[in-house]
C-alpha cells in the first residue's frame, strides 16, 4: 500500500472524470484550462504529434487518409481547448496555433498550482474508500511534511468548499475519521511531549545525580526495605521504575528490568552498597546541618 503513488496525475484524472462523469466534466476541463493558462503551460503542433502519435485509434485514422493532428483531435476531442496564436519563444514574432492539453502526461499537480484544493478533492472522489486513508497519510508525509495540524485544516476546509459537490457522503465520512483520529494522535503526542519537556537524558554512567542506573534501582530496593517507600506487594517494579525515571532521568524500563531478583543480586556488589551508604551519610549530614540551624 504503501508504494501506491497517490499522487494528482492530470493524465489520470481527465480520463477518470471523462470516464465517470461526463455530464460534469466540461466544467472540469474550465477549472484545468484556468490552472494550465494561469502559467502558460500551452504546447504546440508538434508536440501533440510526438504525444498521440502512437495511439492506436489514431493510427487507425490516419490510415484511413486523415492528418495527423486531425486524427489526434476527432480521437480525443475533449482533451485540446484551443489557447489562441502565440510565440513558440518569448521575443519571437512569429505566432503559432497552440493549445491547453488537459490530459497532459507526466503533469502533476502541486500545492502551488491555482485550484490544487479542487483538483486534491477531484482526486480523492476516484480513489477507492479502502485507500482514502493511505491517500492522505500520502499527502501529508509529501505535501505537507507530516504538519498535522496544516493538513487537516486544509482538509476540513476542502470538504468545506468541494465536498458535498463532488464527494460522496461515505467519502466524506471516510476523511472526517481520519481526521478525528489524527488529531487525536497529535492530542496525545502533545501530552507525552508536555510530560517529557525538560527531561535530562541520562547515561547509565554519568555523573548528573550521585548514583549511577543501577545504584539508584539499588537504592529503590533499600527504600522499599526500610519501609520508607511502598513494598513490592503495593508498588510494582514498573510503577516504581516509572518514578524514579522522572524524578532520576534514567529509563523506566531499565530501572524496571534492573529490579528483578536476578538483577539486584548482580547489582549487590561491596561497590555499589558502599557508594548509596556514602549518599546516605552525606544525606544525613545535610539532614543533621538543617536540624542544628532550626535550634
Amino acid at each position: 500500500m504503501k508504494n501506491i503513488d497517490f499522487n494528482i496525475n492530470l493524465n489520470h484524472l481527465s480520463t477518470w472524470e471523462i470516464i465517470r462523469y461526463p455530464e460534469t466534466y466540461e466544467e472540469y476541463r474550465k477549472a484545468v484550462v484556468a490552472m494550465l493558462s494561469l502559467k502558460d503551460e500551452v504546447v504546440f503542433e508538434e508536440e501533440i504529434k510526438e504525444e498521440y502519435q502512437d495511439d492506436f485509434l489514431v493510427k487507425s485514422f490516419v490510415k484511413q487518409g486523415k492528418p495527423l493532428l486531425e486524427a489526434i483531435f476527432e480521437t480525443t476531442p475533449e482533451k485540446f481547448v484551443s489557447a489562441g496564436r502565440r510565440p513558440k519563444k518569448t521575443g519571437d514574432k512569429k505566432l503559432f496555433q497552440a493549445w491547453f492539453d488537459i490530459g497532459r502526461s507526466g503533469r502533476i499537480i502541486m500545492r502551488d498550482d491555482f485550484l490544487y484544493d479542487l483538483f486534491f478533492v477531484y482526486n480523492i472522489r476516484h480513489v477507492d474508500i479502502l485507500k482514502i486513508d493511505s491517500l492522505l497519510d500520502f499527502f501529508l508525509e509529501g505535501d505537507y511534511d507530516s504538519n498535522i495540524r496544516e493538513f487537516t485544516r486544509f482538509l476540513k476546509l476542502a470538504l468545506r468548499k468541494h465536498g458535498k459537490k463532488l464527494m460522496q457522503a461515505d467519502q466524506v465520512e471516510t476523511v472526517n475519521e481520519w481526521i478525528s483520529e489524527k488529531e487525536k494522535e497529535q492530542s496525545l503526542s502533545g501530552m507525552e511531549a508536555a510530560k517529557t519537556k525538560g527531561k535530562v537524558k541520562r547515561e547509565r554512567d554519568d555523573s548528573v545525580t550521585k548514583l549511577n542506573q543501577e545504584q539508584t534501582a539499588l537504592l529503590i530496593h533499600f527504600l522499599q526495605a526500610g519501609k520508607i517507600i511502598l513494598k513490592d506487594e503495593n508498588l510494582n517494579n514498573k510503577d516504581a521504575g516509572h518514578a524514579f525515571s522522572i524524578l532520576t532521568g534514567y529509563s523506566a524500563d531499565s530501572l524496571r528490568q534492573n529490579l528483578s531478583k536476578t538483577e539486584l543480586q548482580r547489582i549487590s556488589t561491596p561497590k555499589n552498597i558502599s557508594i548509596i551508604a556514602n549518599a546516605f551519610t552525606n544525606l544525613q549530614l545535610l539532614i543533621n546541618k538543617e536540624i542544628k540551624d532550626k535550634k
